[in-house]
């Protein structure tokens, strides 16, 4: 019984670190409309809070301390809201809402049966959250077990929920991980402009095809996925809104991806990349050059942090050697080619982008803003299968192998990147109506 109320006390903490400092009432006043971008504020909070926690990480301040702050500044901003508002309660009792709970709870249910964390969660990742755990900050990641230059975002989060829980159990803190990983798809499928029963059926099949229950044992990799759910969602509705404040959340979402594993910033680079590629196409050129010059200067302030204060190795595993024999090299295309085809198997959020591609490809009136987006998903696209193939190529005449690479990592990367193109099923379905 004890467990079940520390599960829905950490379920509420959540919840109150989503509906802070930005009142969902006043949204339609000055940045989202209520109505259909519900879930957007509640990421902007979570974002909010994690940009300072991710600064408070750098300094001695005890993380306590803000937890109680924060708290307290929730709950009673709230209760006043609460009171003055008749229909407040009222706007979270609709059908979404109540699915996002119950996915919610069933998850985190699902986890409590097998705590247990994987090797790479239990021999790297935990040491950081548990630095985390202690009060120790950034600069203390150096003395820790593990791979010391590993970022620390991810793990900052893990500690910081694991020490303010009820019961202090460690998986709790990666609960975290999984309300962030549905407020991503149900966000996302917010942008769908059918019935609620079709959002929800879209939705619930979404998370069937891409929950995997090892990949939240401490690794890092549906972080990733649902900042890169978000950077893309936010990207296109910049394109179809020309707000500004779109570019700016899918802006910090992308440039969090670095701090949460290294090869992020592969991933921010072919994000910017493909910006350059399309920048004719895009009405605010000066904003875009802006978002790639201001990515560039927070991946060098980044990188020489690490690299000053932990070390860092950004080519970890890499033993790139042109001079390879062409049996080797058609070794090499089989591994990664029979990868690719196991990855998507295992994760088939993957078959439904790919059905997304065939539907769009047959549809023949597009507007003109959906095509910018579908061009700009191509060429992202592109740069990650040839990312995909250097860094496979880096590692052929690694000692371990290249097929112990492939079996180790292939899958989880398919996996992270996949929730940048999950938009891609999202326009689909809005343009099927078009498709003749």
């Amino acid at each position: 019984m004890i467990e079940v109320i520390s599960l829905l006390s950490t379920l509420f903490i959540f919840f109150l670190f989503s509906i802070f400092p930005l009142q969902i009432q006043f949204s339609g006043e000055r940045i989202f409309k209520y109505e259909k971008n519900f879930y957007d504020i509640l990421f902007l909070n979570i974002l909010i809070n994690i940009i300072i926690l991710l600064f408070i990480s750098f300094t001695k301040i005890d993380l306590f301390y803000y937890f109680i702050c924060f708290i307290f500044c929730a709950f009673f901003s709230n209760i006043f809201f609460i009171i003055k508002s008749k229909n407040f309660l009222r706007r979270y009792f609709n059908i979404s809402f109540i699915f996002f709970i119950l996915f919610n709870i069933i998850i985190f249910f699902d986890l409590t049966q097998d705590p247990t964390l994987s090797w790479d969660g239990q021999k790297n990742w935990f040491y950081k959250a548990q630095s985390f755990f202690y009060g120790y900050n950034f600069f203390d990641l150096n003395e820790m077990e593990g791979v010391n230059y590993y970022p620390h975002l991810g793990t900052l989060l893990w500690g910081f929920f694991w020490k303010n829980s009820f019961l202090q159990y460690e998986y709790i803190g990666r609960f975290f991980y999984v309300f962030i990983y549905l407020l991503s798809i149900f966000s996302i499928c917010d942008q769908i402009n059918k019935k609620e029963h079709v959002r929800i059926l879209v939705l619930t099949a979404i998370i069937l095809v891409s929950y995997d229950n090892f990949l939240f044992k401490g690794y890092q990799e549906t972080l990733i996925f649902s900042l890169l759910v978000f950077a893309s969602k936010n990207f296109y509705k910049y394109i179809t809104k020309q707000n500004n404040i779109f570019l700016i959340v899918s802006f910090i979402c992308i440039n969090l991806v670095p701090w949460v594993k290294n090869e992020g910033y592969l991933f921010l680079i072919i994000f910017n990349a493909s910006l350059l590629f399309m920048i004719k196409s895009f009405h605010k050129k000066q904003q875009i050059i802006l978002f790639i010059v201001f990515s560039a200067i927070l991946l060098i302030i980044k990188n020489y942090l690490f690299y000053k204060f932990l070390g860092i190795n950004l080519f970890h595993g890499g033993n790139l050697d042109l001079l390879i024999s062409f049996s080797d090299f058609s070794q090499y295309l089989l591994s990664v080619s029979l990868g690719f085809v196991v990855a998507i198997l295992k994760y088939k959020i993957w078959i439904f982008i790919l059905i997304g591609f065939y539907i769009l490809s047959k549809i023949k009136k597009i507007q003109i803003k959906d095509i910018i987006m579908i061009n700009f998903l191509k060429i992202n696209l592109f740069l990650y299968f040839c990312l995909i193939l250097g860094i496979y190529f880096s590692v052929i005449n690694h000692i371990y192998g290249i097929n112990w690479w492939i079996d180790n990592s292939l899958d989880r990367i398919i996996y992270q990147i996949s929730g940048f193109f999950i938009i891609y099923i999202i326009i689909a379905i809005n343009n099927i109506k078009n498709k003749f």
